[in-house]
């Protein structure tokens, strides 16, 4: 099968599409025919050597973590799946073995993975990590879902408890995890505002229709949320800049308020004012992936095409590297898709 490898870290170029063996499932997988994936920010830190040991994968590896696809062989011990089914899978994979794990708490698990290997036209997967998908939903929106949804989902449904009384400002709202987010928020009845570089507002008015959108690069950001809920601010903040827009996060924050974080694209060395933040009285909430209830919660609206994630560029694998430039440059509007 071809399949996009890294055998050591650096640039876009340390990509190889190259021909590996067939993978087979193991006992309690499944094999999975690829259609379709999409590329991360993860990818593009694990490719370059990023420190942090939830990076680290032993080399050569194939990259990427989301599935869409259907089954062609079922491991020995695995049932509710059959040849044929559509399926995609949870990336986050905890380790069932540690005190918050057998607590039933496996978002906390202590020595949790994340799964790689979707940048090839098979893969396997742990039938436990895997969920059927409808019919219906394009190859690419199901490429979008597994880390973009169901991360937004454990941040706003499971930690930040969104609802309809909430008013959610989402940063970077044409990018996957930002239209995941507003899309998640509006379902649970919150007014959205969105933020987006003022080339991409009008796509960000037309894809994800927020009650209010804003130029993150040329307005006064916190000014305006504040502006706009009449000097309350907001009641949810969904983090996953980090660096360069943790202070504003901050500023437009509602007392009592929720900043739900999980990611620093722009960088980890964020700073604030810390008697601001005992003022407000704000929560502040780390979060990474989502659990199974999050996958299947989420994945029940995306069957039911409630979720329309902003599709922008769709490249074949040998264009793996260039897919990576573009998330990079941040030239992209919306999810990169890779088809296989």
């Amino acid at each position: 099968m071809r399949a996009a490898r890294i055998h050591g870290h650096g640039g876009p170029g340390e990509l190889r599409v190259e021909e590996v063996p067939d993978p087979e499932p193991a006992t309690g997988e499944l094999l999975v025919r690829q259609r379709a994936t999409s590329v991360n920010h993860r990818d593009v830190w694990i490719r370059k050597g990023h420190p942090h040991p939830a990076y680290h994968v032993d080399l050569p590896a194939i990259l990427g973590i989301d599935i869409c696809g259907e089954v062609v062989a079922v491991g020995d011990g695995v049932s509710g799946f059959s040849v044929g089914d559509r399926v995609t899978a949870n990336p986050y994979m905890p380790c069932r073995s540690c005190v918050s794990c057998r607590r039933e708490r496996p978002q906390y698990c202590e020595r949790f993975d994340v799964y790689n290997g979707a940048y090839a036209e098979l893969a396997t997967v742990p039938a436990s990590l895997a969920i059927p998908i409808g019919p219906d939903v394009p190859d690419e929106h199901v490429a979008c879902f597994p880390n973009a949804y169901i991360t937004a989902w454990q941040m706003l449904v499971t930690k930040a408890g969104v609802g309809p009384d909430d008013t959610v400002f989402i940063w970077a709202g044409t990018s996957g995890l930002g239209c995941a987010g507003a899309q998640i928020a509006r379902l649970a009845g919150a007014t959205v505002i969105a933020s987006a570089r003022a080339e991409k507002l009008d796509v960000l008015r037309e894809k994800v229709a927020p009650d209010l959108a804003i130029d993150h690069h040329g307005e006064d950001v916190a000014a305006k949320v504040l502006d706009f809920t009449d000097g309350l601010g907001a009641t949810i903040v969904f983090e996953h800049i980090g660096q360069a827009t943790w202070g504003r996060s901050l500023d437009m924050l509602a007392s009592g308020g929720t900043i739900v974080s999980a990611g620093a694209t722009s960088g980890d060395d964020a700073r604030m004012d810390i008697t601001h933040m005992f003022v407000k009285q704000a929560r502040i909430l780390g979060s990474r992936l989502g659990t199974m209830d999050d996958a299947i919660a989420a994945a029940r609206h995306l069957s039911a095409g409630r979720f329309a994630p902003i599709v922008g560029s769709v490249l074949p694998l040998e264009d793996i590297a260039h897919a990576h430039e573009l998330l990079e440059a941040g030239d992209a509007t919306g999810k990169i898709i890779v088809r296989l």
